[in-house]
């Protein structure tokens, strides 16, 4: 949610990550989750909705009372907000779920509008659309997803392939070798995820470069200086 990039950001986080899906009539909105039921007072899938129709959903109140009355964040809206002042992880999960039309021009033209690619890489599990995303844009980075293959090396060798910039390792799928590997190759590593600040420092020990967590400020605190 938009109040959660903002205290991230306050709070000193180097990236943001969030997930990209597409209206039912093409509006590019963040939401973690493919259905409404668990995080709002709607039901169905985001993408069978039209815009207009998720604007009237309360994306709010089941995380708390202070919190009723969030709407659904736009991808526009965060790069309005945030462009530059943040470095932006993006999982477009529309490419992870092959959509038909994935809107690789349309996300692409916004990071471009708001003058932020350097700010920004893109995270699928897809090496089709990582392909097809670096052809078009070669100045944007890729971040190579888990796609469900537990080998520890597997995302390492599909990275090295692409050429990605980064990896996002997914765990418990992923050891030592792969962290070391993907540094030989000089692919940078995050990992989803650490809520745990003992977790936290032993990835940090291995060489994860970045860790996504739900508890930031916990986190940051316990690892400063690992």
């Amino acid at each position: 949610s938009m109040p959660a990039f903002g205290a991230a950001v306050a709070l000193g986080a180097e990236e943001i990550e969030f997930d990209l899906w597409s209206t039912s009539d093409g509006v590019l909105v963040s939401c973690h989750d493919s259905t409404l039921d668990r995080v709002s007072n709607g039901t169905g899938k985001i993408y069978e909705h039209s815009y207009e129709e998720l604007l009237k959903l309360d994306f709010g109140a089941k995380c708390g009372e202070k919190f009723r009355g969030l709407k659904i964040p736009t991808f526009e809206e965060i790069l309005q907000k945030f462009a530059g002042r943040v470095i932006m992880n993006i999982h477009v999960k529309i490419w992870d779920k092959n959509f038909e039309h994935p809107m690789i021009e349309e996300i692409i033209g916004l990071v471009r509008k708001y003058d932020c690619e350097k700010h920004v890489y893109f995270m699928t599990t897809s090496d089709q659309i990582i392909r097809r995303v670096m052809s078009y844009a070669p100045d944007i980075k890729c971040c190579v997803g888990w796609d469900g293959n537990k080998d520890p090396m597997s995302i390492v060798d599909r990275a090295i392939e692409l050429g990605a910039y980064k990896v996002q390792l997914f765990k418990p799928y992923f050891n030592q070798e792969t962290i070391d590997k993907a540094h030989t190759h000089g692919i940078l590593c995050n990992v989803f995820y650490a809520d745990d600040p003992e977790e936290a420092k032993q990835y940090l020990e291995m060489g994860i470069d970045t860790i996504l967590t739900n508890d930031y400020l916990t986190i940051s605190n316990a690892v400063r200086g690992v």
